[in-house]
């Protein structure tokens, strides 16, 4: 579990792990550079549960996904989670994630549903903005497409396959780290399935302080968001060819309306288009003509106008999506 700062939040988050019903585990605490008034709560729980380890990062890069490996590389146990520090996790979390490890050998990985936490109060009847739910044909054209089927926390991993197939948080990324970890499980080909129980995790969808997704975008993270579509386009066609090409392209387009957010930004979706075109140079094509034809409206009109009329179509899709999404956790719920 990577921790900065938010030390009321972590309390909670603290607590309901040691609620919890399940004893046999070890909590690894990796802090990211926190101020002392977090640094003082770690220490005051770690001296409270033995179980409880308080680890300083040590080394470079800043941030959590250089915090989870360093849980990994000091972790002991058979089965591993990752928690983030501001969220909540229900008292039956841990033991009904084992058992369905423990009944289930045939899978490296098993994904449970998530609630929301909101108001100091767990919302497991909540379906929107929730994940590890079934709801797609294909997992993998998901994550391409940045349409999440589950978050990292939603797993409980065997430590023995991660380890064997070599899957690490990838330290150069900046954001969208989660989304890479998933997808890069499933490209190794680590087996898993969807737990039919009650949502155990609880997502605080109000005062994540600090969140990635709240940031501006900065000329690093935009460097990033390049690295990561490479990666994404190099990962996947060398396994599958073309055929995840839209998906990806998708992907693409969520990704330049999250963050190449103004015109100081058009040299960097430039360098984004031709990355686009060496790997799909059709798509390549219909990205460059969108992101000039947003320029040139950029001077009739404000920017966030113009990139809705060039992206309308992409924005009535994910519109469509969330929907189809929505309804079909709703349909897990009253199937169960």
């Amino acid at each position: 579990m990577p921790v900065f700062n938010h030390p009321v939040e972590l309390k909670e988050m603290l607590d309901s792990i040691l609620a919890n019903t399940y004893q046999d585990w070890e909590l690894l605490a990796i802090d990211d550079g926190s101020e002392q008034e977090t640094l003082s709560v770690l220490g005051q729980y770690a001296e409270r549960d033995e179980r409880i380890r308080f680890i300083r990062r040590e080394r470079l890069p800043k941030g959590a996904q250089t915090c989870r490996n360093i849980g990994l590389e000091q972790a002991e146990g058979e089965y591993i989670i990752f928690f983030d520090s501001d969220d909540y996790v229900a008292p039956y979390c841990l033991e009904q994630r084992v058992e369905g490890l423990d009944t289930h050998p045939e899978y490296d990985f098993m994904v449970f549903r998530s609630g929301l936490y909101v108001d100091g109060r767990f919302h497991d009847e909540a379906v929107d903005h929730c994940f590890g739910y079934p709801i797609y044909a294909d997992d993998l054209a998901a994550f391409c497409q940045r349409t999440l089927p589950y978050i990292v926390w939603n797993n409980i991993y065997r430590r023995e396959a991660l380890l064997r197939v070599g899957i690490l948080w990838d330290e150069t990324l900046l954001s969208l780290q989660d989304g890479d970890f998933n997808l890069q499980s499933l490209l190794a080909g680590l087996r898993y399935g969807y737990a039919q129980t009650p949502p155990d995790y609880g997502y605080r969808i109000a005062g994540n302080v600090g969140s990635i997704s709240k940031r501006r975008a900065t000329t690093a993270h935009l460097e990033s968001h390049l690295y990561s579509v490479e990666k994404n386009y190099q990962t996947v066609q060398y396994k599958f060819g073309d055929r995840y090409n839209k998906a990806l392209f998708r992907g693409v387009l969520f990704i330049y309306l999250m963050a190449f957010t103004s015109k100081e930004h058009y040299g960097q979706a430039l360098k984004l288009a031709d990355i686009i075109k060496r790997y799909s140079p059709g798509y390549g094509c219909l990205f460059l003509a969108r992101i000039k034809i947003h320029n040139f409206l950029r001077h009739l009109c404000s920017n966030e106008l113009a990139k809705k009329i060039i992206m309308t179509d992409y924005l009535l899709w994910r519109r469509r999506q969330q929907g189809k999404d929505t309804a079909g956790r709703r349909k897990c719920v009253d199937i169960n």
